[in-house]
This record gives C-alpha cells, structure tokens and sequence, in this order.
C-alpha cells in the first residue's frame, strides 16, 4: 500500500464505528498516526487497539462534538500528544427514522446538533489552531445522498446533511487564503450498523422485513452492490492526498451512481 499519508496526523471524529472506523484504518495503513474520537470512548480505544495490532499508529479519545469545550479539549490534547494536526475527517453523525409529522422539535433539535453543528465546531476548531500556527490542512466532511433531495421520513437528518455540505462550502472559501482545503463525501446505502438500524425501524414502522427492505434498497444501485466503509474511506483519501490538491469546496457522491446531482 502507498504511504501518502507518512509522517501526518489525522484527527477522525466518529472513528468508533462504521465509515469512521473504515477511514481510520485506512488512513493509518497509508501512514498517517490516527486521533481515532467518538462520543465512546470504549469504541475508539477498540478501533485504536485494532490499528495498532496491524502495526500502524493510533490514538484513542472520547468527545462530545456538539460541545465546542469538548471539541476545544480535544484538539488541545491531540497536538500536546500527537503534534500538528493536518488532517481531519468529520464522520460522527446520527439518524432516526420518523414520519414528517411526527417528528418532535427535541429530535430534530438533536439531529442538527450532532451532525451539522458537530461538523462546524470540529472544523472550526481544528482550523483555528492550524491558522494561529501557520500551517495548512486538509479536512473532509461526510454528508449523505439524503442531502441531495428530499427525505420524507428523515427530514431532520437529510436537512442535516444538505447543511454539512453548505459548511463545507463556506470553509472551503474562508481557509483557501490559509492554504486549507475543505471537501465533502455523499455516500449512499452503506454496509453499517446506522443502515442495518434504519432498515430495522423502517420494518417496524411498515410491517416489512428489514433483510427484504435493505435487499430492495441495493438492488436500486446502479452498481449492484451495497456500499462498504472502505468504498468511502478510499474517497475520503483521495480529498485529503496531495492528488486532490486543487480540489476544495467539493461535495463528491460516493454512492454507487445513487445521485447524479
């Protein structure tokens, strides 16, 4: 494997699981020593624990992302521990699938803060540090394909999501004076606990069966397979390498030809 990352520090945040978990192994395996964040801490320390059985390096804490303390400790710990954080990857988020009507304030409220205010503090938080140290970096933000359009059962989320790609874009035009750039993944159905969890409840909500909906779902991907976590954490890669470097502002669909838009 190429080593595109040797000698960088990536801070990626829901790093315990799914998409997450996928980009920092990945990212490790390239050699970049890894800040692996999530609200559990017992889940970065089994992610972290896996990166460094393969002989890569790795680093585990726990942060509240919608907390700008939280995110404000977390980046103060990880460039005491770990040195110059360069580059960061933006993957906590969750989803909860609730008819339009139906949706309480409290949902949403918490949706919107987890996913779009999370995203906003950790990018600014990291890109604050890097600009009172005057050195560049590179970040990747993941939205979703619900971004794109409209989502009847997941308002919040796809709202979310539409958002994420919103401040990435207004990053990306903010950080380019400082030598940032700031760029955006859409995936679509994921091979996830969060998909599996929303075939589950949209089952529940129908009467389906939640192995039938998820099999309905993949067979309307062009490319005729369900996405796995290392299908966006190459994407991902590919933003943060030197390969991509005049690409910023970008929100690129990792979905199997899901959207086109």
């Amino acid at each position: 494997m190429t080593q595109r990352f040797e000698g960088a520090t990536c801070l990626v945040t829901g790093g315990g699981g799914g998409i997450g978990a996928g980009t920092a192994k990945l990212l490790a395996a390239e050699g970049a020593h890894v800040i692996v964040a999530d609200l559990s801490l017992e889940r970065a320390r089994e992610v972290a624990a896996e990166i460094k059985a393969m002989g890569h390096a790795a680093s585990a804490h726990s942060v509240d992302v919608t907390s700008e303390a939280s995110v404000a400790q977390l980046v103060d710990e990880s460039w005491r521990e770990n040195g110059p954080v360069t580059m960061v990857v933006t993957c906590a988020g969750i989803i909860k699938i609730q008819p339009f009507l139906d949706l309480p304030e409290a949902d949403w409220d918490r949706t919107l803060d987890v996913n779009l205010k999370g995203t906003f503090l950790v990018l600014q938080g990291v890109a604050r540090r890097l600009v009172r140290e005057g050195l560049q970096g590179r970040m990747v933000a993941v939205s979703s394909v619900a971004g794109r359009g409209p989502r009847a059962d997941v308002a919040d989320y796809a709202a979310s999501k539409a958002g994420v790609i919103s401040v990435v874009r207004s990053a990306a035009m903010a950080l380019a004076k400082y030598g940032m750039r700031v760029n955006a993944v859409c995936p679509g159905v994921v091979a996830t606990e969060m998909t599996y969890a929303i075939q589950r409840m949209r089952a529940e909500d129908s009467g389906g069966d939640p192995d039938e909906m998820l099999a309905g779902a993949v067979a309307g991907i062009p490319i005729g397979r369900i996405e796995t976590p290392e299908d966006v954490a190459r994407a991902i890669a590919f933003l943060l390498s030197e390969e991509a470097g005049y690409v910023t502002g970008q929100a690129l669909n990792v979905c199997g030809g899901l959207e086109f838009d």
